[in-house]
């Protein structure tokens, strides 16, 4: 385009109106001016055509980016709420199985419970450590290369720019549900007859230091220490969920549901 708009004002200029003197003179020197004015123009004509044409490659290859970065955040969210519901349903049989364990410490149940049922409950409540652990290599690849800024939704790239920071808030929380799971398993160790207890569960045939026996699992309900831990692992457990695991999950849900949103418009 620009090369046809050259030869036409080249073809004007090579055939000027007849003039004689000073006037040819003249006219021969606004012919060289609208010449180098003409050669200006299409000089930037043509440089705001390739910018242009840049600009639209680089709007392109963004868009193409970003679809590939949703589609693996996709991937990597999807997985990660699949972990996250994995550990509420741990988490829940904990708390169902510590409730058990405070159960037992009633009158009732002090008399009737055997040693086995104790030792399986502690088992159940104290045997699984609930850890969310999400894989986030690529959302740390898409914040850490800044092509966290060419995705077009802004909630969603407001809630990806803030997930890491909620992760962080999980672990403190499942720091403190852990201090107490090992501090109520420290005072079995102390109090209770380990070899009876795990033959109980059946990890060991039979138990041989039989002068232990009235201190297997169930004599753990006398200690007013060991009931406070169990109550104390409990409700740090119940906080865990309600306040963090089930928030997460919806988060994630809704990351989700964006980044779905936005696949769709491509």
């Amino acid at each position: 385009m620009i090369k046809f708009f050259r030869l036409i004002r080249q073809k004007l200029l090579s055939n000027p109106p007849e003039h004689t003197g000073s006037a040819r003179a003249g006219n021969r020197f606004s012919k060289y001016l609208l010449y180098a004015i003409g050669e200006i123009i299409l000089v930037v004509i043509g440089i705001l055509i390739a910018l242009q044409i840049n600009n639209w490659n680089l709007t392109k290859q963004d868009r193409k980016t970003e679809q590939e970065n949703l589609l693996a955040l996709q991937k990597e969210f999807s997985h990660n709420i699949t972990i996250l519901q994995k550990v509420i349903l741990q988490n829940n049989e904990n708390i169902y199985s510590a409730e058990k364990m405070i159960q037992s410490f009633s009158k009732t149940s002090k008399d009737t419970i055997t040693e086995q049922t104790m030792a399986i409950y502690g088992s159940k409540t104290f045997g699984v450590e609930i850890n969310f652990e999400p894989e986030t290599g690529v959302l740390t690849e898409i914040i850490s290369s800044g092509q966290l800024k060419i995705i077009q939704n802004n909630e969603l790239k407001h809630k990806l720019a803030g997930f890491k920071s909620k992760f962080h808030e999980i672990e403190q929380q499942e720091k403190e549900v852990l201090e107490y799971r090992n501090m109520a398993i420290k005072q079995m160790i102390n109090e209770a007859n380990m070899e009876r207890v795990y033959a109980d569960l059946g990890l060991r045939k039979t138990y041989i230091n039989t002068e232990f026996e009235v201190t297997g699992a169930k004599a753990m309900l006398n200690s007013l220490p060991f009931l406070n831990q169990i109550v104390l692992y409990q409700s740090s457990s119940n906080v865990t969920n309600q306040a963090f695991y089930e928030p997460m999950e919806k988060e994630i849900e809704l990351i989700l549901e964006l980044i779905a949103k936005r696949v769709k418009e491509f």
